[in-house]
């Protein structure tokens, strides 16, 4: 038999009785298993949005990094090191050369005005002079002394001392300490030694043109360079 509507013809009664009717329809439908499947369904997807939202660990690799995506201020303060810098990978234009200061090392640097002057004297040979192995040489011989003391106060007077032998012998070449033929043509050294058992004479060494060195009297005349110091 057809259900009949209760009494009453109002759209009010109407509804409450489809909506009863409905529930009364689902109650017979909705089972235990139902219930359980639904929520199984909703905390999955539950669990998946979570998911999306939390990464997990170590899963993030250059393939998930958008270009540029790394800005300064993801960086943490000191957390680039030396390590981290490829080698020869920083020039000039990297690095604040103002921001540096004075290497310690170079304290002294700034101090040299220019290359021509070493603690405010020329670091050059005086006029007249040559420099040869890190000293400055007469460029020409001076004319013979009558021993080699008169020689070695004109050299004082100046600046200057007398050479040693293997001074005088590296100038070979360089300066002209006789022709080479004459033997009595020679340069005075800074020699000077007593021969026993004569000890009231003295005795030099002089350098000829050949490079040779000679015994000579100390008191017998020869032509003489004077040596003078690089910086004066």
């Amino acid at each position: 038999m057809a259900a009949t509507e209760p009494r009453g013809s109002g759209s009010g009664h109407r509804g409450s009785f489809f909506h009863a009717r409905l529930m009364r329809g689902l109650r017979g439908k909705l089972t235990y298993a139902n219930v359980m499947a639904s929520a199984a369904v909703f905390i999955a997807l539950s669990g998946y949005a979570y998911a999306a939202l939390r990464v997990p660990p170590n899963s993030v690799g250059t393939r998930q990094l958008k270009a540029g995506s790394v800005t300064t201020g993801k960086i943490s303060n000191g957390a680039i090191t030396a390590v981290k810098v490829a080698e020869h990978s920083l020039t000039g234009t990297d690095i604040d050369l103002n921001a540096l200061g004075t290497v310690p090392m170079a304290a002294n640097a700034s101090q040299a005005v220019n290359s021509d002057t070493v603690g405010g004297h020329a670091a050059s040979c005086p006029q007249g002079t040559i420099l040869i192995r890190g000293l400055c040489f007469d460029s020409e011989s001076n004319p013979e002394a009558p021993n080699l003391e008169a020689a070695a106060e004109d050299c004082a007077a100046k600046g200057g001392w007398l050479p040693t032998p293997m001074q005088l012998y590296s100038t070979l070449g360089t300066l002209k300490l006789g022709n080479g033929l004459n033997a009595s043509q020679h340069q005075y050294t800074d020699v000077l030694y007593s021969v026993p058992p004569t000890n009231n004479s003295y005795t030099t060494i002089v350098v000829n043109g050949s490079g040779l060195p000679t015994e000579q009297p100390a008191g017998d005349p020869s032509a003489y360079y004077c040596v003078y110091p690089l910086v004066r």
